[in-house]
């Protein structure tokens, strides 16, 4: 019988392709990547007002994220209950989540969106996966430290029950290699509708591409396209990450592009920023503001705004809530 050997290039180029194929390869079908949760039915009495939160959430890993440092079960822990009684002390009746883990090897698995609407007694969850990995192999170095299995994501908590939900996925990143691309997540915009006060109010929850520029002021222009389908028949609230300063601190990134909308406002104005104290990132010294709740001017009107700073350092963010009224 003849012997058939493989050279060590060719072997290595074999074990490179199938971990590609295996690692960037998900778990769910693809009508299981976006889903609404029903948790109860004790939905929360309808009036004139609401109050929305925008938390990236950071899957709790605080100043530690995308870092390769040893983090124990007991650190995530900690991070969750602090995040569960921020939600109590808050009582958003809307919170647009970013980078929440659904059962991720990075977080111990643990499903963080499921314990924070049991904190809040939220009635349902629009669950959107943007991260399912096998495998991702970062940070790169130490081996040890990899991400590992990975299904994360966005969500839209309600107190209110949510009705013609949808997904629409961003482009990648338009300067990155295929490579990188295989293993990274995707950026999102929800799209949901409440009945609050007796009429719909659109909620589009949002998690911008944070690292190349060019890709992010080309979601911001897809951004607008969507804002502006709903803004002239609904009362709108643009609530997530948008990983970029405001218009006034940096003309030409991505909030250049949402904040020049005809009609459009911050529940964060200009004045307030001014002042100082209204700055959602790094949480640990916070010295901008990439995180928003903006809102069409003419339908809704801002009561009261605020970072949450008590927050601390469960995330690299800091979560931003206000309250409005429906005109």
């Amino acid at each position: 019988m003849k012997r058939i050997f493989i050279s060590t290039p060719i072997f290595f180029i074999i074990g490179f392709l199938t971990f590609y194929f295996w690692g960037s390869s998900g778990s769910l079908d693809t009508n299981q990547l976006s889903t609404k949760i029903v948790y109860q039915s004790n939905y929360r009495k309808s009036n004139d007002t609401i109050k929305v939160m925008t938390f990236n959430m950071g899957y709790l890993s605080g100043m530690t994220n995308n870092l390769p440092i040893d983090r124990n079960e007991q650190f995530f822990a900690n991070n969750l209950a602090k995040a569960k009684e921020v939600i109590r002390q808050t009582s958003p009746d809307i919170i647009g989540l970013q980078e929440v883990d659904f059962g991720s090897a990075r977080s111990f698995h643990y499903n963080q969106l499921d314990s924070l609407a049991g904190a809040g007694d939220y009635a349902e969850a629009y669950k959107s996966v943007n991260w399912d990995k096998k495998y991702v192999p970062f940070p790169y170095w130490p081996f040890s430290m990899h991400f590992g299995e990975m299904l994360s994501g966005q969500a839209i908590l309600s107190g209110y029950e949510l009705s013609e939900i949808e997904t629409i996925v961003l482009d990648k990143p338009i300067n990155a290699s295929l490579l990188y691309n295989a293993f990274y997540l995707d950026r999102l915009v929800q799209i949901s509708k409440v009945a609050i006060g007796g009429r719909d109010l659109v909620i589009l929850n949002v998690h911008l591409e944070a690292f190349d520029f060019e890709t992010r002021v080309q979601h911001a222009e897809v951004l607008r396209g969507v804002y502006e389908s709903f803004a002239d028949d609904y009362p709108v609230l643009l609530i997530g990450d948008f990983n970029s300063a405001p218009s006034y601190v940096d003309a030409t990134d991505a909030m250049s592009i949402l904040l020049s909308i005809d009609g459009i406002s911050s529940a964060i104005s200009q004045d307030m920023y001014d002042q100082g104290g209204y700055e959602t990132f790094t949480s640990e010294s916070p010295d901008r503001m990439i995180d928003y709740v903006l809102f069409n001017s003419n339908r809704l009107a801002v009561v009261d705004a605020r970072v949450v700073y008590e927050a601390g350092n469960i995330s690299d963010h800091l979560p931003v809530i206000a309250k409005l009224i429906i005109k």
